[in-house]
């Protein structure tokens, strides 16, 4: 974990964006990113071993209600691979594709097991390449 923060951290910089650990008790996030003009966003982390799991599973009660300024951050690893960082607007998962991005509800009884997927395979990668950070850092400011 610490050297995903570290990668994670890195790259925040190259851009002028600082990583703080969450100020407050708020399950779900892990971080807060800080702009220079004052602007603050949190953070989700999420990694994908790209040789073990295909996707991640997002539980909608540890993410909490998405909003403008949550964000998760997914970092793809694969041997031999630089990471790659991923920041997707939490606001994409509540409409989400089925595509890359699917809504996986419960009913009542079993909220608690309700969650949203992010798929990573070679066909959707176009489109995932769109949350890449560099991509997604005019958003931020």
């Amino acid at each position: 974990m610490n050297k995903l923060i570290k990668y994670i951290n890195q790259e925040l910089a190259q851009f002028g964006f600082s990583l703080n650990p969450k100020e407050n008790g708020r399950e779900g996030v892990d971080f807060i990113v800080k702009t220079d003009n004052g602007n603050t966003h949190e953070l989700y982390l999420q990694s994908l071993e790209l040789a073990k799991q295909r996707e991640i599973k997002i539980n909608k009660q540890h993410l909490g209600e998405p909003k403008d300024n949550l964000w998760i951050a997914l970092v793809l690893s694969m041997e031999g691979k630089e990471l790659k960082l991923f920041l997707i607007p939490s606001t994409t998962l509540l409409a989400p594709d089925d595509y890359i991005f699917k809504d996986n509800p419960q009913s009542e009884m079993f909220a608690h097991y309700a969650n949203w997927e992010i798929k990573v395979f070679a066909e959707g990668m176009d489109k995932l390449n769109e949350y890449q950070l560099v991509n997604q850092v005019k958003n931020l400011i």
